[in-house]
């Protein structure tokens, strides 16, 4: 009888308790989603100044720059998607960019989330101007010129495609190391000061 009486003070006193709001995981997605948002709009108004008033040359490079950057930044993230914490252990005697090794891969999916779909998705705005400002400066004729439109856009979705198909498998198979180089660069900007 009176443990009856018990069970049912704590199922009143778990009925009283506030429910939990929002939980770590939904927060990471408010913020990547704002983030993005606002970056995007960076990165527009950026490409639209940029390509606007620069010259063919400089548009190419720009847009060969921006493709590289999305094709590294997807190997980086797949990388450490499928490394292991086993896998960077001889890497220990590092001791400081052992430990952002170990941080990058216990946050898996968030450094996923920023490399593969963040960076990602504001270098394709960045090389959406880019073709599109190569396109305008070529001053193409409006007879031909949507079938060069076309053909640039598929070039630069080919090669974009193309170099993080064949950089995703040197990742997956190099994954530890990958990891370990990305955890130096990023080593390189926190300062000894800094925990973490």
């Amino acid at each position: 009888m009176e443990t009856r009486r018990r069970c049912k003070r704590l199922r009143e006193k778990d009925e009283k308790k506030p429910k939990a709001g929002i939980n770590i995981a939904e927060m990471w997605v408010i913020k990547i989603t704002v983030f993005t948002f606002f970056g995007a709009i960076i990165c527009s108004f950026i490409s639209q100044i940029t390509t606007s008033k620069s010259d063919i040359i400089i548009s190419i490079m720009l847009l060969s720059f921006m493709i590289l950057i999305s094709i590294i930044f997807d190997g980086i993230g797949l990388s450490v998607a499928s490394c292991s914490e086993d896998s960077i252990k001889k890497y220990a005697r590092f001791e400081k960019q052992y430990k952002i090794a170990q941080f990058l891969i216990k946050n898996a999916e968030k450094v996923n989330n920023i490399c593969a779909d963040v960076i990602g998705d504001m270098c394709g705005i960045l090389s959406g101007a880019c073709g599109a400002s190569i396109v305008v400066q070529l001053n193409l004729n409006a007879q031909g010129g949507h079938w060069i439109t076309i053909l640039i856009s598929s070039v630069i979705a080919a090669i974009t495609v193309g170099g993080k198909a064949s950089l995703k498998k040197i990742a997956v198979k190099n994954s530890s190391e990958f990891v370990f180089m990305s955890a130096r660069i990023i080593g390189i900007f926190i300062t000894k000061k800094r925990k973490k």
